[in-house]
């Protein structure tokens, strides 16, 4: 559903999130390929699931916060902020339930 806020659909919002977080990830493993090239199968499969649940939310977020962005000023920077800090916090809170579930093995 659109309103006059929203630019976009949430489900446009989500792919968005999750499209930037892969495509910067995948950036990063292709500039810094000797630092990739020790990770195993598992570890860079954690990687893109992390920052892909990180990329969803954040698209979340960002939908979410529209009304904010719109009116502008110090509320459209807020919106900003607080999209990001949702997505590094996500991002986060995957890698450190993968530690908890396999006891900090799959990053030794």
């Amino acid at each position: 559903m659109r309103s006059e806020f929203h630019g976009a659909s949430l489900r446009t919002r989500i792919r968005q999130g999750v499209f930037l977080a892969v495509f910067m990830t995948v950036g990063r493993l292709v500039v810094g390929l000797a630092s990739a090239r020790g990770a195993s199968i598992t570890e860079i499969l954690v990687l893109f699931g992390a920052v892909s649940s990180g990329g969803a939310t954040g698209g979340v977020t960002y939908y979410v916060t529209d009304p904010l962005r719109a009116a502008g000023g110090w509320r459209k920077t807020l919106a900003n902020v607080l999209s990001l800090l949702v997505y590094c916090f996500v991002t986060l809170l995957v890698f450190g339930v993968v530690w908890w579930a396999t006891h900090g093995s799959l990053f030794e």
